[in-house]
This record gives C-alpha cells, sequence and structure tokens, in this order.
C-alpha cells in the first residue's frame, strides 16, 4: 500500500439523511431543530455546498496572481422531495407550509379538502429553519451515530416545478440558499454536529 498512513473505517459514512424544516427563528437552539416536521422522503439523498468566489489580485512582477482573497461565499442546500405533498410543493415554491400555504383547510361542500393557495407573493422570500439528520462517522450496524447540519435561514432559491406522468412518480426539486445570521458569530451559516459516543 503507497504511504505509511492507515485507514479507518469507520470514518466512511454511507447512508441517506432525513429532512425536517419549519418556521425560522434567530433564537433557536440545538434542541429547537429537532422539533422540525420530516418532509419524508427525499430522492439523490441531500447535497450541502459551499461555493466560494475567489479574486486574484495580480502583480506585473509575477504575471500571475500574488494573492488570492475570498470576496464572497454562497451556501446551498439541495435535494429532490419524493413525497408529493401540498405541503412539500409549498416548501420547493417558497410558501410558509404552516400559516399561508399548504395547510389551509376548505371545507364549503361539506368533506374535507386541503387547499395549496398561491399567487402573488411578498419580494422577500419566506425564510425556513432546516435540519439535516445523517449519519456521523462511527456509525455501523450495532451503533447509529448521527450528524446533524442545522440551519436558522434557508430560502427556496431555484426554480421548481410539479409533473404528473403515467410512469413517473410526482417529485420536488427544491434548491435552499442559506443565509447568515450575524450575531451567530464564527457558525453565521449554520452547525454540524457529530454525535461521538
Amino acid at each position: 500500500m503507497p504511504g505509511s498512513s492507515s485507514v479507518n473505517t469507520a470514518n466512511i459514512v454511507v447512508g441517506e439523511a432525513e429532512v425536517k424544516v419549519g418556521a425560522s427563528s434567530l433564537t433557536m437552539t440545538n434542541s429547537d431543530f429537532d422539533s422540525l416536521t420530516s418532509v419524508g422522503a427525499t430522492q439523490e439523498g441531500v447535497e450541502i455546498s459551499w461555493e466560494p468566489d475567489m479574486v486574484d489580485i495580480e502583480v506585473d512582477q509575477y504575471g500571475d496572481a500574488a494573492k488570492v482573497i475570498q470576496s464572497r461565499v454562497k451556501v446551498m442546500l439541495k435535494t429532490t422531495l419524493a413525497e408529493a405533498t401540498l405541503n412539500n410543493l409549498a416548501i420547493a415554491w417558497s410558501y410558509d407550509n404552516v400559516d399561508d400555504g399548504a395547510d389551509v383547510l376548505v371545507d364549503n361542500d361539506g368533506s374535507s379538502t386541503k387547499t395549496f393557495m398561491f399567487g402573488v407573493q411578498n419580494v422577500y422570500p419566506y425564510e425556513k429553519a432546516v435540519q439535516i439528520v445523517g449519519n456521523a462517522p462511527g456509525s455501523n450496524a450495532a451503533t447509529t451515530r448521527t450528524r446533524k447540519f442545522n440551519t436558522k435561514r434557508a430560502i427556496s432559491f431555484e426554480s421548481s416545478s410539479v409533473s404528473m406522468k403515467r410512469a413517473e412518480a410526482t417529485t420536488f426539486a427544491v434548491s435552499f440558499r442559506i443565509l447568515p445570521v450575524s450575531a451567530d458569530t464564527s457558525y453565521e451559516y449554520g452547525k454540524i454536529i457529530d454525535q461521538t459516543a
């Protein structure tokens, strides 16, 4: 084997994650995230990306960058919601799925219905709190350890559509842009917490 390093297979993480969503609050604690509502099944897993925008500071003497600085960063969370509920559609389309989105019950004709009412939106997107719960390093068949990603400010950021096709499941792709919380010094975008025992 090349090199002299050893491999700790317990650090290899495999497995799906659960997505939970709820109302955003800048005063949330770690335990508050655990009470968010699960969106149910997802397809193709969950992806969290850190996307820095780097700028070259060039000088004539080098003919190249003498220094590289990070001018800004974008943090994204992407998944596909596999359960075609109206609540999940409200999440994908940047509605408040509790107050003015899918949880509006209409019973005008005596039958129970659930109606997702969508129309002109405010210029300020609805912010959500999001928690991702998956496996942490050290998980195995006998011991499951969790890795949690908690963020207080997420907005649905990209276009999404709903389709009903004969031979395909109806799913909702959703991309969240994670926004910083200035009061959370050194963890403005959120926290990733691994259970170690």
